[in-house]
């Protein structure tokens, strides 16, 4: 780092963020003006208005442009970051009583949204470029469609989006002018002109050099803030093109960069310990499939390593031809302890995204966001986790254990697998429509909203050609996704009834419930063996593998059944998200058969429960390659903890990449690494004041670990750590 980035990194160390002053206030002036007219007009007004009258700022040093006037710096370091809250399992939006008891009971669980824009489209016309596609698009509106009247104001709505935020750009040109003619130091007066040359130019018409790209990509960002997309892709062009120019220099590109990851941090403040705020990505493949990777994603993954920043998050997808090379030095950013980057397989993700209806060139182009929810970039509105389903107490109401929710199957009856297996079915029936009508009650709310998002609209593609918001159908591709958390925790239940009930005899369903009811008290030794005795998933043991592959694909066919509100299908995911559900739902979950007691956390990602996996790493990864990820095509996740030491030197790095390799050739989807020993998170957990830069992978995050929940902080310590031989 040169003495710029190491300020300019020092300070975002420091960055809060808070309300933003001016938002509410501009606002209600803009609508005081516009009563009468159509609510989307009056929505694109006021944000027009707020992008030409906000407080544009420009900080000493910066390289790249543009700050929320809600961003401080305080004098000194603040203090621990904190993760998200707890939940309050209640539905944030209206649903019927039988819906929401399912939420109040800890059977479903609202989440988050996530988005990605169409860089590729706003680099090649820019907004400008959008406004005359909009006004080539109005040209076209039937006199005689029903709705050329709603249609024809979204989108002359989303031209006074477009031109309100080109308005705010432009803005930064002139301030960036008048500080220039006020900068004593001649450098950096030229500096500021340049940034002013930049502004006045991107985003509203297509960037010309890799510098003004990386402002142009900021910008892009700041206008809709949340998943960066595949910024090694957007930027590569300009930094071949002034490479060849003899304008830039690899360390210019570097220096760029790391201004740009830096604005990317600091958006929500350091105080923001979750690192799935933004989650860029790398590599991956081009639209005819052939690889993508260049040397901007190698300079990527440099900077990554030098700043020591948990945003952005950073992931790297893996093809077949992506270069050994690239995969170790990837391997080699993690040992800079912020838990960058993660990694994931086009070979999976790619088909499976085509096997629910993308086109090929647009699978192949997809990103990810928040805790890795893959996007079709800019195409879709698919990244949005509608919620989570609490799969191990699906068996619980199977059982009659969960009386707020129903009495359950008749117990008498369960003397067979396959009786059971129709009585979990049938839990399986009631929560996934109960799981539609919320996705149904959500949606509509969403459609609602003026426009159906404007900025997202303006910026994902069809939304202009369909004359529709992003949240009313509009985008290419529309998909709901349900993250089912516990899976591990239900296999290793089903197979321990069948040891205990239908295999042995030992037990009869009614006693083994009656001793859930009990919370395993006065049972230990059957405790005990269902933990230490019986097979658990995890271990590259085909009974119990297949036992989890026949779950995913019962729950999926059952959800599929379901048409989601903006069309397309419900898919399944099973990231614990940065809600963190496997504890959440843990807390509030009876015991379950695999061993479970009351209010412990459920297995933390798509792998074993935690401790279960005992044969090592190898078979762990074994275990989850065989699990049908044709069905899973977003929002999968997987925790692996290894040795530390492993990264210390060239042999180790080695092994790590060869192992990645190896899961994803198998058929592995996704996976992330967790490089600490139990000793070192104990001695954290006793003196948190010695150790505030210890990150550690979560769910689909990575965060602080002094910064985490004690229950959390338990579980990642309980979780099995490996060696690789």
């Amino acid at each position: 780092m040169n003495a710029r980035i190491d300020a300019l990194r020092a300070r975002a160390l420091r960055s809060s963020r808070t309300s933003d002053p001016e938002a509410g206030a501009l606002k209600e002036e803009s609508l005081a003006t516009t009563e009468g007219e159509p609510a989307v007009m009056r929505e694109a007004k006021a944000f027009a208005h707020y992008c030409r009258h906000r407080t544009i700022v420009i900080h000493p040093g910066e390289l790249i442009v543009g700050s929320q006037s809600c961003l401080e710096y305080d004098p000194v370091e603040i203090t621990v970051p904190q993760i998200f809250g707890r939940q309050l399992f209640a539905c944030p939006w209206e649903v019927s009583e039988e819906v929401g008891r399912l939420f109040r009971e800890g059977l479903l669980n609202g989440a988050g949204n996530h988005t990605t824009m169409d860089y590729q489209t706003i680099f090649a016309v820019g907004f400008e470029g959008l406004i005359e596609k909009i006004d080539e698009r109005m040209s076209r509106l039937p006199d005689g469609d029903p709705d050329v009247d709603e249609k024809r104001h979204f989108l002359q709505a989303l031209q006074i989006v477009a031109a309100g935020y080109v308005d705010f750009c432009r803005r930064h040109a002139d301030c960036a002018l008048a500080l220039a003619r006020e900068e004593e130091d001649e450098e950096r007066s030229r500096e500021l002109e340049t940034i002013a040359a930049h502004c006045h130019r991107v985003p509203a018409r297509p960037p010309t050099s890799f510098r003004e790209a990386c402002q142009a990509i900021w910008f892009c960002f700041f206008f809709l803030p949340d998943a960066p997309g595949r910024v090694d892709q957007y930027l590569y062009p300009f930094y071949q093109q002034d490479l060849d120019r003899g304008t830039i220099t690899p360390n210019d590109a570097r220096e760029l960069l790391s201004c740009l990851w830096i604005r990317y941090f600091e958006f929500a403040g350091a105080q923001a310990a979750v690192s799935a705020h933004q989650h860029l990505t790398l590599g991956g493949v081009q639209p005819d499939g052939s690889d993508a990777s260049n040397a901007l994603t190698y300079l990527c993954l440099d900077v990554t390593e030098t700043l020591q920043l948990q945003r952005p998050q950073v992931g790297l997808r893996w093809n077949a031809d992506t270069p050994p090379e690239l995969l170790e030095r990837a391997v080699r950013a993690l040992r800079n302890r912020s838990g960058n980057p993660d990694f994931c397989n086009d070979e999976q993700i790619v088909p499976a995204l085509v096997h629910v209806g993308v086109a090929p060139e647009d699978a192949r182009d997809f990103s990810l966001s928040g805790c890795h929810e893959v996007i079709v970039t800019g195409k879709a509105q698919m990244g949005s986790v509608e919620g989570f389903i609490n799969m191990p107490k699906l068996l619980r109401l199977a059982l009659g254990l969960e009386p707020e929710l129903g009495p359950g199957a008749d117990l008498e009856s369960i003397d067979t697998e396959e009786k059971l297996w129709e009585a979990l079915e049938d839990a399986m029936e009631f929560v996934a429509e109960g799981a539609h009508q919320a996705s149904l009650a959500r949606d509509a709310r969403a459609a609602a909203e003026p426009g159906g998002n404007l900025a997202a609209s303006l910026v994902v593609s069809d939304c202009i050609e369909n004359g529709r918001g992003y949240t009313q159908g509009g985008a290419r591709y529309n998909f709901c996704n349900w993250d089912i958390i516990g899976i591990a925790n239900l296999v290793d239940s089903l197979v321990v009834i069948r040891r205990f009930v239908f295999a042995s005899g030992m037990l009869k369903m009614v006693e083994l419930a009656e001793m859930m009811r009990r919370n395993w008290s006065c049972s230990e030794t059957l405790r005990q063996q269902a933990v230490n005795r019986y097979p658990h998933f995890g271990n590259d043991l085909e009974e119990v593998d297949e036992m989890a592959v026949r779950l995913i694909e019962t729950f999926s066919a059952i959800l599929k059944k379901r048409t989601p509100f903006r069309g397309g299908e419900y898919i399944l995911g099973t990231t614990a998200g940065g809600e963190n559900m496997h504890v959440e739902f843990g807390r509030v979950t009876g015991a379950t058969p695999d061993g479970r007691r009351d209010g412990e956390p459920l297995a933390d990602s798509l792998g074993a429960a935690q401790g279960r996996d005992r044969q090592g790493v190898t078979a762990l990864l074994n275990s989850v390659a065989r699990l049908p990820h044709s069905l899973l095509p977003t929002a999968t996740t997987l925790n692996v903890k290894l040795d530390p030491h492993l990264i210390a030197d060239e042999t180790g790095v080695a092994k790590i990449a060869a192992l990645i390799r190896g899961h994803f050739l198998a058929g592995g989807q996704q996976c992330q690494f967790n490089l600490v020993d139990r000793e070192m998170l104990l001695e954290a957990k006793r003196n948190p004041e010695q150790y505030g830069d210890l990150m550690v992978r979560v769910a689909g995050y990575s965060a602080p670990f002094t910064s985490l929940w004690e229950d959390l902080q338990d579980e990642i310590i309980a979780r099995t750590g490996h060696a690789v031989a």
